[in-house]
């Protein structure tokens, strides 16, 4: 071993109970996560204590090493001297009786986690982009002009991979389920084909089902005399419905596979799969998950109508909830409902409000590193930490510094809701979902101009000031010094 990180890989593969335990290995921006074969192998209070290494968590039937900024490095070096293949994808006669000890809930968070996880780095640079577009054509601000090459271009770059999103996580979703990446690919096309997501323009209204409730659905063409009901924007943007696709897919072509002659299972097998999947998933997957986002809305709307506290109340929950899924690493779920709702309803309100979490830690890093400026040791944590933050990376300031230091945990979650609330009262409305930290900011251009942003402002401005008060008149110099240093040993 000679790589920077290999030592380091060495002792958390060994802590995990070795090569042979490990069923599959992925990463995120700061997690290696690991699905165990044995769980009780694993020795999570040795492994906490790994150099670079940040926590440990059980969370989505996954063994979850936070290891910050590392996390591509040590990935690497773990996959290279072990030889575990990359993306985690493992024979199906690997599995042993402890995946089915998860739970439908942990199996849930972590196949939506695996499937949207590896689109994170390309989903928040295209996210980033596409807000920077959007903000400097606001009528406002008047700096690019929606009808030059330059706008044209750049909002390609950035709207582009979201439109697309069904064929990136069709790919994704593949992998995960042990299915041909490419009928995964191919699936998510057909679900944003333009003439099917044109359909409205070129076919007069057949009829509307359910017309005057919630639930209600126009359709325009019909298969075999099924109607095929599709959202406004077709499946463009959209996360669910490929999901619940390819998961069929992978069954349909584990079937396929086994009863298909060996002669003709090349051609007919993605054949079959493509076509009963595709059809399946306009006439029933896309419908039932429709109504259900419908169903969601009303929810939403129903407690932000509430009357005089509906917003704040949702608001509060979300801005100080968000910071506890992080801390479990389940907030995959929540950013999945949010891209699903951007998608059919054109803003999101859920994320609008959990999306302060990330500029109320930027505060309370920047409170801490004031605080601690005479504290080397508490620095060496909080400064990089910190700026991880501003980038939009929270896990390292939360494993590092706020979760050992329980009441700045606290004030975090406090300044969050201070802050969602405000929001939530507002009605402020998040467009895309994109950047984090200082760059969330431009999730909120769109829609109303600069309205949503100034809302998203002054949430941040009543939750941030709260935050640094309490983080500078709660930090203790001496508290800090003796609790990180009894994390460290």
């Amino acid at each position: 071993m000679t790589g920077k990180y290999d030592a380091t890989a060495g002792k958390i593969m060994t802590l995990v109970g070795g090569k042979e335990n490990v069923q599959s290995l992925t990463h995120c921006v700061t997690r290696l996560r690991f699905v165990l074969k044995d769980t009780s192998k694993a020795d999570k209070e040795k492994l906490s204590k790994i150099e670079y290494v940040l926590t440990v968590l059980d969370s989505g039937g996954q063994l979850q090493v936070v290891v910050g900024n590392k996390v591509s490095g040590i990935y690497d070096a773990i996959v290279s001297e072990y030889e575990i293949a990359g993306g985690g994808k493992v024979a199906t006669d690997e599995v042993t009786a402890e995946k089915n000890k998860k739970g439908i809930l942990n199996t849930l968070m972590e196949t939506i986690s695996g499937i949207l996880v590896p689109t994170l780095g390309v989903l928040t640079a295209a996210g980033i982009t596409k807000g920077v577009v959007a903000f400097l054509a606001l009528e406002n601000i008047g700096v690019l002009n929606t009808s030059s090459g330059v706008y044209m271009l750049l909002y390609a770059l950035g709207d582009g991979f979201f439109y697309f999103l069904p064929i990136m996580l069709g790919f994704t979703a593949a992998r995960k389920f042990n299915c041909n990446e490419f009928i995964g690919a191919a699936i998510g096309a057909a679900l944003v084909y333009p003439g099917m997501v044109n359909i409205a323009e070129a076919f007069d209204v057949s009829h509307v089902l359910f017309a005057g409730s919630a639930f209600e659905m126009t359709y325009y063409n019909t298969f075999l005399g099924i109607p095929i009901i599709m959202p406004g924007a077709g499946y463009t943007s959209s996360v669910f419905p490929v999901i619940l696709a390819v998961y069929l897919a992978s069954k349909l072509e584990k079937w396929c596979k086994k009863t298909i002659p060996e002669a003709i299972r090349g051609v007919l097998t993605p054949i079959l799969t493509l076509i009963i999947t595709i059809v399946f998933a306009y006439i029933v997957i896309g419908p039932v998950l429709n109504a259900v986002c419908g169903v969601i809305s009303i929810v939403i709307d129903g407690l932000f109508n509430i009357p005089v506290v509906g917003g704040a109340i949702a608001g509060a929950i979300l801005g100080g909830g968000f910071g506890v899924l992080v801390l479990f690493g389940l907030h995959w779920v929540i950013i999945g409902m949010a891209l699903q709702l951007i998608a059919l309803n054109g803003f999101d309100n859920i994320m609008a409000c959990g999306g302060i979490g990330p500029m109320i830690g930027v505060f309370q890093g920047l409170a801490i590193c004031w605080a601690c400026r005479k504290n080397q040791k508490v620095r060496d944590l909080a400064i990089p930490a910190t700026i991880s933050q501003i980038c939009g990376v929270g896990e390292p300031l939360m494993y590092s510094v706020l979760i050992p230091i329980k009441k700045l945990f606290l004030i975090n979650i406090i300044g969050g809701c201070i802050g969602g609330a405000i929001i939530g009262a507002l009605r402020t409305k998040m467009y895309m979902f994109g950047g984090s930290g200082l760059f969330g900011i431009l999730n909120y251009a769109g829609g109303n101009g600069v309205q949503d942003i100034v809302k998203y402002c002054i949430g941040i401005a009543f939750g941030g000031i709260f935050t640094i008060i309490a983080t500078i008149l709660v930090y203790n110099d001496q508290e800090a010094t003796q609790v990180l240093g009894q994390v460290e040993q």
